[in-house]
């Protein structure tokens, strides 16, 4: 037997005892029901107690078996890699290395990477839904001949990858909190071309719009704004709000000073509160688990970016990170203790995966070469 059969036998073998191990788990726990469903049966002194003790039988059963459809929840990070790819190098080859792109997820602590995607085409900016059991991401899979090279549409698939569902031309998706809807980025005429080449641009007249994932459903257009160019939408935990970033359209795409991010009411309604005025650019809200801070990228001591906090309102506002590089796509943790964000290691597009305490302490690099490992996105997925 060679090296890898005998590997590859081991590893059954030890799947085929975790199996055993579940299985074993779940009737031991179906059995401590049963036996404390008899003893309350037992003791019944009238036909109520009986009607009780069988509706907690039933009750019980159906809780044994949501816990075999419903394993837990545990902290997740969907990211892009080319890791797969070795030969696949953006500084040199910006679009080849970009078409290795895929989708992976590794547990909070940067162990456990599995890949999602596997096709020749760019996959990114993945972001999991509240109950951690699909993914909406960007692909420029469906991209004509002629259009540029980051021309996407937005893709839903399970959260392990099986599924991969077309949704509607856009980026940068962003979920409702029960759920049903996403909001994200794109063309208000349909025909705009990316402003700048990078994974993700905003068109010239990019809106952003909110979709139900009900059949037939049409996207409505909530900030609907001709002078300007809004994009990197980010819905609320509890609903009610998205926030993104919003800037002239007559503004330098490179260094955009006038990009200021803003929240709106999710249905559209009313108008969008200013949270940031300065004559820095800012962009790529995202909102804490509690609703109550917004970590996001700000050009703070120099050209490039840094990682700023502030208050939902706009107050607070708090520089975490100081460098010379680009540190960029934040996220929180589901404890809202963490952030993670991709930052340059090398060269152009050699991102990696950091992350730092909310109070700007305990920064670690997570991910290492090779290949690049960035567009983070952390919530919560079941195994």
């Amino acid at each position: 037997m060679s090296e890898n059969a005998g590997f590859e036998a081991l590893t059954q073998r030890v799947e085929r005892i975790e199996r055993q191990n579940r299985r074993l788990r779940l009737a031991t726990a179906t059995m401590a029901v049963a036996f404390t469903a008899l003893l309350v049966m037992a003791q019944a002194p009238s036909q109520s107690a009986s009607i009780e003790a069988r509706e907690f039988i039933g009750v019980s059963a159906l809780l044994l078996l949501g816990a075999r459809v419903q394993s837990p929840l545990r902290s997740t990070i969907a990211f892009v890699s080319t890791r797969h790819d070795t030969t696949a190098y953006v500084p040199t080859d910006p679009q080849r290395g970009l078409l290795a792109a895929e989708i992976y997820l590794m547990d909070g602590d940067g162990t456990n990477a599995r890949r999602l995607t596997e096709n020749a085409a760019y996959d990114g900016f993945p972001a999991l839904s509240p109950d951690g059991t699909r993914i909406v991401f960007d692909s420029n899979r469906r991209r004509a001949e002629g259009e540029p090279f980051n021309t996407t549409d937005l893709f839903v698939m399970n959260a392990d990858g099986s599924g991969q569902t077309f949704l509607i031309r856009g980026t940068s998706a962003t979920w409702s909190a029960d759920g049903k809807q996403i909001a994200f980025h794109a063309s208000a005429s349909g025909t705009g071309r990316p402003i700048k080449p990078d994974p993700g641009a905003a068109t010239s007249d990019n809106d952003i719009f909110v979709l139900s994932l009900s059949n037939g459903a049409k996207p409505k257009n909530i900030t609907n704004s001709p002078a300007a160019i809004d994009d990197d939408p980010d819905w609320s935990p509890n609903g009610r709000t998205i926030a993104f970033t919003s800037h002239a359209v007559a503004d330098n795409p490179i260094n955009s000073s006038t990009a200021e991010i803003y929240a709106i009411n999710a249905d559209g309604t009313g108008t969008p509160a200013r949270l940031t005025n300065n004559t820095e650019e800012e962009r790529g809200p995202a909102w804490s688990p509690d609703g109550k801070r917004i970590v996001y990228s700000c050009r703070r001591d120099g050209p490039d970016f840094e990682i700023c906090i502030m208050n939902g309102d706009g107050t607070g506002q708090v520089q975490l990170t100081n460098n010379d590089v680009p540190d960029l796509t934040a996220s929180w943790s589901p404890d809202g203790k963490k952030v993670v964000f991709h930052r340059r290691v090398g060269g152009r597009g050699q991102f990696q995966l950091f992350v730092i305490n909310a109070d700007g302490t305990g920064e670690a690099q997570l991910t290492f070469p090779p290949g690049l490992n960035g567009f983070p996105n952390w919530g919560e997925a079941r195994d």
